[in-house]
């Protein structure tokens, strides 16, 4: 079965955060809450952002079950489930995890399943103007991050 997952080659962010406002239009999402985060460090900029990793701390941390990852590999929130207890927040080792107030859940990247779902790429890659943001079958994008970095050391 094919891993999805989300790497951002940082080296080539403008800092634009056209990813940013496309994923919060994506999913409705007001002031607030932001899925993916780009921080500025001096010239530098760092994304913050799930990894979907294959074994989510996040999940481990949930009490109540609430996140699980599916076939594709993609950690999900089963918002219905949610308690707002914030015990993923503490556990995530990225800080990607956010807090929906009105509706008092947990809320994260979901890979835009919906859009992968109907054979698109997620929003923030779509819209990336610097393409940094890599996406598809994990093996593939480590293969892809290594001829990356074998061409920029020659």
């Amino acid at each position: 079965m094919t891993k999805l997952t989300l790497i951002f080659h940082a080296d080539d962010c403008c800092g634009c955060h056209a990813c940013e406002v496309a994923c919060k239009q994506e999913h409705g999402l007001g002031t607030g809450p932001r899925l993916i985060r780009i921080l500025e460090k001096g010239s530098y900029f760092h994304p913050i952002y799930c990894h979907h990793c294959s074994r989510p701390p996040c999940k481990e941390a949930c009490p109540s079950d609430a996140i699980y990852q599916d076939q594709t590999g993609a950690v999900l929130i089963k918002e219905e489930a949610c308690i707002g207890c914030r015990a993923c927040f503490d556990a995530c080792p990225f800080g990607a995890m956010q807090f929906d107030e009105e509706r008092e859940v947990a809320i994260k990247c979901d890979l835009c399943i919906n859009r992968v779902k109907e054979g698109r790429k997620p929003v923030c890659v779509e819209v990336c103007p610097t393409h940094c943001i890599l996406w598809g079958n994990i093996a593939d994008i480590t293969v892809s991050m290594d001829n990356v970095r074998s061409i920029r050391s020659s």
